[in-house]
This record gives structure tokens, C-alpha cells and sequence, in this order.
């Protein structure tokens, strides 16, 4: 299983955000509002960075420290929409969290395109990454969090209808919440 420390190699711009100490997410909070326990790659990655953005184009989903139930609404928010969609048999069979083998959002892009875990057992750390592009592909990739992201910056997994973002030292930039940035 590929490291936080070969995600920060392709992409040395992220440790300009990297938080010196562990940011204090309530992971327990987390693990009993949505049910689930996270991968560890995603808890590490979590642990040490807020919300950022990848070339302008790729977001992985992080909850803030004390605000653990706004990013549960935002995560049963996605589940809702594709539950609906699912429903109406465009999801190619993939079913959404609380089902068994459902999954369960962790980014997203500009574009609309989503990223998910396909929960297929009761170890995290071995559960899937399921791609959905705004075009309709959806596609697996048997690493986890960290294993896609790298692969996609250093061009070892295959951008399937996704743009080339993000791609080759990748600028990361800090995401600025909806309301911060009203003036």
C-alpha cells in the first residue's frame, strides 16, 4: 500500500499545507454518525491536511475538526443524489452507503466527477476506489485513496475519462469554504 509520503513525493506542493501536529478530527464522531470506518491512508492524509484542491481541478472531501457533522450532511447529501440516480438504473449497478459493498464519496472535481470507496468487506484499508465521471464511465481501481491520486499524478493509472488533471507536479491550493469567501 502506497504512503502519505509517496503522495507528497509526486506532489511537493502539498506540504505547503501539511499541519505540523495532527489536526483533532473526531474520528470516533465520524465512525458512529455515518456508520463506517475510514481507510487509513484517508485518516493519515486527513490527520495532516485541510481541504485542497489538486491543479485546479481535484478535491479530496476532508472534515474540519469541529465540524464533523457538516461534512457527514455534505457526505449523506452525495449518497441521496446517487441513491435517486441508482433508482433509476444509472449507476451500472453500483448500489450507496448503508448497503453492503455500497459506496461512499471521499472527492470530487470541478467537473462533476466523483470518487468514491466501494465498501467490499469489513477491512477498509482493502476496499476499492470507484471513479465516476461526469460523462457516465465508471471505473475501479483496486488501491486505495493515495494509490489513485499518485497514480494519476505520476501517470501510472490511466486518466479514463477524466481530464489529464491533475498531472505532473500538480499545484495544490487551499480550498476557501463557501462562506469565507462572501464578502
Amino acid at each position: 500500500m502506497l504512503t502519505l509520503g509517496d503522495l507528497e513525493r509526486v506532489a511537493p506542493a502539498l506540504l505547503a499545507h501539511r499541519s505540523a501536529t495532527a489536526r483533532p478530527v473526531d474520528w470516533e464522531l465520524l465512525r458512529t454518525d455515518l456508520g463506517i470506518t475510514f481507510p487509513s491512508d484517508y485518516r493519515e492524509y486527513v490527520d495532516h491536511y485541510p481541504a485542497l484542491s489538486y491543479d485546479d481541478f481535484m478535491m479530496i472531501v476532508v472534515p474540519e475538526p469541529g465540524n464533523e457533522s457538516g461534512y457527514a450532511r455534505g457526505a449523506f447529501g452525495t449518497l441521496e443524489i446517487m441513491t435517486r440516480l441508482a433508482e433509476r438504473n444509472m449507476t451500472e449497478d453500483y448500489t450507496f452507503h448503508p448497503h453492503e459493498g455500497g459506496l461512499f464519496p471521499w472527492g470530487e472535481s470541478n467537473e462533476g466527477d466523483l470518487f468514491f470507496w466501494r465498501k467490499n468487506g469489513p477491512d477498509p484499508d482493502r476496499w476499492p476506489v470507484v471513479v465516476h465521471t461526469s460523462n457516465g464511465d465508471w471505473w475501479e481501481h483496486e488501491g486505495g485513496l493515495v494509490s489513485l491520486m499518485v497514480g494519476l499524478i505520476d501517470g501510472s493509472v490511466e486518466h479514463l475519462g477524466l481530464p489529464p488533471e491533475p498531472g505532473p507536479n500538480p499545484t495544490v491550493d487551499l480550498m476557501v469554504p463557501a462562506s469565507d469567501s462572501q464578502g
